[in-house]
């Protein structure tokens, strides 16, 4: 979580299902490479095997960092490394590859024709296809199994054996939903943004609407990697907007319990949401309180009715929007964290979607046999 290359939301992502999947008993092991700038910004020869969540058996691919270089190279390592874990452990009953990459799809290729392993393909964040799927990803359609974080991508996609797996929440905190109701009387109000600080996640979409909030005791603060030159300009004219940048997790989940409401602005016109689904929409709603979103592809309708939707992607509704909010009476909070209590409880804790990805895999593999 402390590299830059490293999306904490994919990390988070991937350390859910697996949590998941070893609370179900289901065995995993890992292949896995840390990922770097290129050198001579990154490492040349990048990471360990301590680098790994120590919960899971994981083996570190190791690769040169070079231009150039490194897509030959993690092609060849990650290969290399499986044929070494089959040598040693027997090949797996089932592969799951996360994200349709070349080295992905090379070792999928390899274990499907090799040791007739049920490939399955992953994909979390990938350009649209549009219409031509047999094109997907250099060979990825050839996988045995799809899963799909984007509920579009899921709808769209031809291949027969397929299922739609948005995330989950490891652990829902009943103390964050009693919460909600006590801090309605706070005088100060606290606006959260976590992502991104790039067009991608909309940061240049919220500046503007903060812009129009001229309430003095209600603040945006604002987490997450990269840089933005536009937030730390408004940052340095409106004290109300705190920039904690990339901060540890501890620390993280002091500041979303502070926060009166969560914003993902993420503009629905961003080229790649069909293929997208913004996870951190799970953390904001594991902490009960409100949260402002517009609408992308890759949500599916079950969040319409626990997510506040900004439906006209202009300023002044998302100002207006996150004000209502910011208005609502105890009952109306209380109500609101019932209803994603609700949601999560029952659907969205990554024990139960990883017992459905078990019994999707299970029947797959028979099917196949």
């Amino acid at each position: 979580m402390n590299h830059f290359a490293v999306s904490p939301a994919a990390n988070r992502w991937q350390s859910g299902l697996l949590g998941g999947l070893k609370k179900c008993n289901f065995t995993v092991e890992c292949l896995s490479h840390l990922p770097e700038p290129l050198w001579p910004s990154g490492v040349l020869r990048p990471g360990n095997e301590n680098i790994f969540d120590e919960r899971f058996v994981s083996k570190h691919v190791s690769y040169w960092n070079m231009p150039f270089i490194r897509p030959f190279s993690l092609n060849a390592a990650y290969l290399t490394a499986f044929k070494l874990w089959c040598r040693d452990n027997g090949p797996p009953k089932i592969l799951i590859t996360y994200n349709p990459t070349p080295y992905a799809v090379k070792v999928g290729r390899y274990a499907q024709l090799k040791f007739g392993t049920y490939w399955v393909d992953l994909c979390a964040d990938h350009y649209d296809p549009g219409d031509d799927w047999r094109s997907y990803s250099n060979g990825a359609h050839l996988a045995d199994g799809h899963i799909f974080l984007s509920f579009k991508a899921y709808l769209d996609c031809p291949f027969k054996k397929k299922l739609h797996l948005d995330g989950g929440v490891e652990k829902l905190s009943i103390s964050n939903f009693q919460l909600c109701r006590k801090e309605v009387e706070k005088l100060k109000k606290v606006i959260l943004y976590s992502g991104m600080m790039s067009k991608w996640g909309g940061i240049s979409y919220l500046l503007r609407a903060f812009e129009r909030i001229s309430d003095p005791f209600i603040e945006l603060w604002v987490t997450g990697h990269g840089e933005s030159s536009e937030l730390q300009k408004a940052a340095s004219v409106d004290s109300r907007i705190k920039v904690y940048g990339l901060v540890p997790e501890s620390e993280l989940e002091s500041l979303y319990r502070q926060a009166d409401v969560f914003v993902n602005p993420r503009p629905s016109s961003i080229p790649g949401n069909a293929m997208n689904f913004p996870s951190k929409i799970l953390v904001y709603l594991s902490y009960g309180k409100p949260v402002v979103s517009t609408w992308t592809p890759g949500l599916s309708n079950e969040y319409r009715n626990v997510l506040e939707i900004v439906d006209i992607e202009t300023d002044e509704y998302l100002k207006n929007k996150i004000e209502e909010v910011l208005c609502w009476s105890p009952d109306q909070i209380e109500f609101n964290a019932q209803k994603i209590f609700n949601f999560l409880s029952k659907k969205r804790l990554w024990e139960i979607q990883s017992m459905r990805l078990i019994e999707w895999l299970t029947k797959g593999v028979h099917e196949s046999a």
